[in-house]
């Protein structure tokens, strides 16, 4: 399932490229997948059991060769923005500085009032930066990034889509897993949001 919906985006993104993304693409195909080895040597490392939705992923390549988007996500109910996914090695590099340690929202010194915590989605537990979210993918130019997160609320389930925006700071549910944030690049890129984005 995982592949095949992988499949579909690179046909709508390659029936919309422009003469400069065409090496990016290019590059974007040549990049493997990671063997289970290598996926087991990374849970190993971070103390995680990945869900086998985003091994699939994983498996079917790991990364996108910056700066190739591969995800068209929708958060925040009408927000859409790209992102490459990310390799391994590039999400240990990112766990240096972000999503490291723990920081609850009451605790940012006032950043975060009350009212805005309450806007928190219920799936989400209250914190600004989590050790057990899991950045996987990245916008192009910025300090978005979409996250696997392997601590929900409750409310939530494990392996949901998670995204932490900057500039204002908040974190966002996105979906309930990595084939609902294959779907929904899916219907993004049929809608024309490619053209929005690249055109």
């Amino acid at each position: 399932m995982i592949e095949a919906l992988l499949k579909k985006i690179e046909l709508l993104i390659s029936e919309n490229l422009l003469d400069h993304q065409v090496d990016d693409f290019e590059n974007y195909k040549k990049v493997s997948g990671a063997t289970d080895e290598e996926i087991k040597a990374f849970e190993v490392e971070f103390d995680i059991l990945l869900p086998d939705d985003f091994k699939a992923l994983y498996k079917y390549k790991n990364g996108s060769y910056y700066p190739f988007d591969l995800f068209y996500t929708t958060y925040d109910e009408e927000c859409v923005s790209s992102f490459c996914l990310l390799s391994f090695d590039e999400i240990r590099k990112v766990k240096t500085y972000f999503c490291n340690e723990n920081m609850l929202m009451a605790e940012c010194d006032g950043f975060f009032s009350d009212e805005d915590i309450a806007k928190l989605d219920k799936r989400i537990k209250p914190f600004l930066y989590n050790e057990r979210w899991l950045p996987f993918a990245q916008l192009a130019f910025g300090s978005l990034y979409l996250m696997l997160d392997l601590d929900p609320s409750e409310k939530g389930e494990l392996g949901q889509v998670i995204i932490h925006v900057h500039d204002p700071d908040f974190v966002y549910y996105v979906s309930k897993d990595i084939g609902a944030l294959l779907q929904d690049t899916i219907d993004n890129l049929e809608d024309g949001c490619y053209e929005d984005f690249h055109g």
